[in-house]
């Protein structure tokens, strides 16, 4: 009875050991195969459950096989430290997702950087703070605004709306942070009480183990898109081209409207006593693409003969404007620079989408003049 008490102790403490040796194995081999694992941390809770960028964070992202270091300041915003303030010094803030964030691009090279630089070799005395958050919408600009108010005390607001998947972001459930990554609201409250999902995020045997099963760890917690509207793809937001005067034909787009202009008033409010004002940023497909083909791909013009009037590029950006200007903000629209820019595809990464290097680059040129105006 020793001898086989002895020897089931023995191989349970081999079996233990061969499974350490294959986790760690495994850890070296494929450092970054759970989703979003580089960027995880990023984000945080604030005391009322409401997430934001954690202060001092530095990690990277990889973004079309390049790696590229991100470092978060004290504040939370992106970039370097933010020195005391200069007599005569006036400051920016820039707030928005990705684009603004600067996915794929160094800490110098996103937009906010770039428009920093332009106006310091113009001899004026100008900080911007990149406040940009990725996978965010409208929905977080009142609340980033606030958090900055204080702390680094802005003469300008600049929210930049990527009119493409923000304004899906801003339909779904409120996000919520758990173990360092972001995740919406409803799967975050089941990451929360999931045994297997403890285990897939702490052991990459068991995250082999349930993917060999085809069980991701998204199906898990992470859960994808929640389906909303009426049945049409969204994440364009090509459906806010539709004709304003057959809108009742689907209420979906007066719903979304309705939601959008109070997070517009939010913004507005946060703002109050500050200048503020909105970029247009038009989506990807649509700022690269052919515009029938895309209705045709979206499936928008309905069944039988399509009534080619009902859809038309820029209507979208308009409603947009109409309701930014009611909530009194400044609207510029960089979709005819960006529609009319040679060789626009350049101004995108391949497979990513954001803006690359040449792309940031080129937004900032455009918007210096405007915050030039609007600093005197």
């Amino acid at each position: 009875m020793r001898r086989l008490l002895f020897g089931l102790l023995a191989a349970g403490f081999g079996l233990l050991m061969a499974l350490v040796v294959v986790e760690v194995v495994i850890r070296i081999w494929d450092p970054l195969r759970l989703p979003a694992e580089d960027l995880r941390g990023f984000y945080r809770l604030d005391a009322e459950g409401r997430i934001e960028t954690t202060p001092g964070w530095q990690g990277t992202q990889v973004v079309e096989g390049r790696t590229i270091a991100i470092n978060m300041n004290s504040l939370g915003l992106r970039g370097p430290e933010i020195s005391p303030r200069a007599a005569g010094e006036k400051r920016i803030l820039m707030i928005g997702d990705s684009y603004v964030w600067g996915m794929g691009v160094e800490d110098d090279a996103t937009f906010p950087a770039r428009i920093e630089q332009a106006l310091r070799d113009k001899g004026q005395l100008v900080r911007v703070g990149n406040a940009g958050m990725y996978g965010t919408g409208p929905r977080e600009w009142g609340r980033t605004v606030e958090r900055y108010r204080a702390s680094f005390d802005p003469d300008l607001v600049i929210a930049c709306l990527y009119v493409g998947n923000d304004i899906l972001d801003t339909l779904q459930e409120p996000l919520s942070v758990v173990d360092g990554w972001l995740m919406n609201s409803g799967p975050a409250g089941v990451a929360r009480t999931s045994w297997r999902f403890r285990m897939m995020i702490t052991f990459r045997i068991w995250n082999y183990i349930e993917r060999m099963l085809n069980n991701r760890l998204e199906s898990i917690a992470m859960a994808s898109v929640k389906p909303i509207g009426p049945g049409i793809r969204l994440d364009e937001a090509m459906f806010l081209d539709r004709d304003p005067a057959r809108d009742a034909e689907l209420p979906f787009i007066g719903e979304v409207e309705a939601l959008l202009a109070g997070w517009f008033a939010e913004f507005a409010d946060a703002c109050e006593g500050v200048g503020a004002m909105v970029v247009l940023l038009p989506g990807h497909e649509v700022a690269l693409k052919d515009y029938g083909k895309l209705l045709e791909a979206y499936k928008l013009l309905g069944e039988g003969e399509p009534d080619v009037n009902l859809y038309e590029r820029g209507r979208g950006h308009a409603r947009l404007r109409r309701l930014l200007e009611a909530q009194g903000l400044e609207v510029i629209d960089l979709a005819d620079r960006i529609l009319g820019y040679p060789a626009r595809e350049s101004l995108f990464f391949v497979q990513d989408w954001h803006y690359s290097p040449k792309g940031c680059r080129q937004v900032a040129a455009w918007l210096v003049p405007e915050v030039e105006k609007r600093l005197r």
